[in-house]
Parts: C-alpha cells; structure tokens; sequence
C-alpha cells in the first residue's frame, strides 16, 4: 500500500511540474537554436527522474557508460528495447546529442507533443509504408551529418519483461543503407515502471550501453540478428536493491 501512495505521489507531482514546465519550455525554444534547447530538456528530465528516485525509491545505472565516447565524432543509430516510458526520460540526459525516432501521433499529445515537436523527431507514420521507409532514410541521414545520433527502438513498441518481439528490419535497413554503426543499449526498465500502470517498484534498473556494431559487410538481417543478441544478453531480469 506504501508503494501505492508513494507511486500515486509521484505521478501527481510529475502532473503538476508538466503543466508549469513544458509551457516554459516551448516557448524557450522559439528563442533558441535546437542544440540551446537541448539542455532545457535534459533539466525537465532530470527533474522527473530525481523526483522518480525520491518519492518511489526507483534508481538506476549506466553500465557501459564510457562507449558513448564512441560517437562523439562518429554518429551512430542507438538502437536500444522498449520496456517503459523511463527511457524516453533517461536517454535525453545520457546521450550528449539526440534525435528520436517516433510514431507521428505522439506529437498530437497536447503540450507533450508540441515540447517534443521542438527537438525535430523523425516523426514516422507507419501507415505510409515504403514512403515512411525513404523518410526514415533521408531524415537519418541529414541527422548523422549534423554529428547528431539517431535512437530506434526497433520493436515498435513498449514490451513488457519477460515477453519478446521481433526487431523490425527498419532501423537496421537505415544503418546499413548509411554504412552507420550500430550502438546497443539494453534496458530493463518495466521490472521498476511497468507499461500502464501507476504503480512503480523500488529498486534499480540497468541500462547498458555495448561498443559499436559495424553494419558494413554485413546484411540488414545479420546487423538486426547481431543488434537483438547482444541486447538479449545484456537485459538484466531482476532488478537491484
């Protein structure tokens, strides 16, 4: 029942911070450059996860930390699970420069969706098949060359831990078409906050960050097969104390 209330506190304070905080932060972002909004967006990030940390006991940590050195000066598509939103917090603050790839309805999310317009997403609609295929490309592209590094989660959606699906072949179709490297991250994040739910459970979730997948010589389904191995084998299934 403590977890309860204390899980219920957090979203309501994460509520009201929104509502004040993501008004200020469009705004701030018509009067700066992208990379000056960066930073504004790191801090709404951080200030959710330290009041995650505070009132549900929820922590993590970043193994593997120091292969982001791997692309400060070589882009890459950060290809990492989807368990819960707790990524889409944790990876702005992490990664020194940013771009996600998303599903086009979420920047219809009011105040969400238009705080999130202003990083300039890769905004996909799945529906537009092969065309949102070419988007993909050439968006990635233009991306990589502003030395801005491009995440993916190639199975579409949130997967709860435990269960499994398929890597999609178009993140990987984008890399090797690119001849970019792959950086794999793999998380455990459902074990602490669970897709749908309010409550969340105290511990720690693991994210680990591997060293850099070369898509060249290899096939786009080699690079999704080497990509899912290796972020298999690096997903914690329990969380730590």
């Amino acid at each position: 029942m403590i977890q309860w209330i204390r899980s219920l506190i957090f979203f309501i304070l994460l509520m009201l911070i929104a509502v004040i905080f993501i008004p200020f932060m469009i705004i701030y972002s018509y009067c700066v450059s992208e990379r000056r909004y960066y930073p504004i967006v790191r801090l709404w990030c951080a200030l959710s996860l330290f009041l995650l940390r505070i009132t549900t006991g929820v922590k993590y940590r970043v193994n593997g930390i120091e292969n982001i050195g791997l692309i400060k000066d070589r882009p890459a598509v950060i290809i990492s699970n989807h368990q819960s939103t707790f990524e889409t917090f944790l990876f702005p603050i992490i990664f020194p420069t940013y771009c996600f790839v998303l599903k086009k309805e979420l920047l219809r999310i009011p105040l969400f969706g238009q705080g999130l317009a202003r990083l300039h997403p890769i905004a996909i609609d799945r529906s537009e098949g092969r065309e949102a295929l070419k988007m993909m490309i050439a968006s990635t592209k233009a991306r990589l060359e502003e030395n801005i590094s491009v995440i993916i989660f190639p199975e579409g959606t949130r997967v709860a831990p435990g269960e499994s699906l398929p890597y999609k072949n178009g993140a990987f179709l984008v890399a090797s078409k690119l001849k970019a490297p792959v950086l794999p991250v793999s998380v455990n994040s459902g074990l602490a906050w669970p897709r749908g739910q309010l409550l969340k459970n105290k511990g720690t979730i693991d994210i680990t960050i591997g060293e850099l997948i070369e898509s060249e010589d290899k096939s786009v389904q080699e690079l999704n097969d080497a990509t899912y191995a290796w972020i298999k084998a690096n997903e914690k299934t329990t969380l730590a104390k």
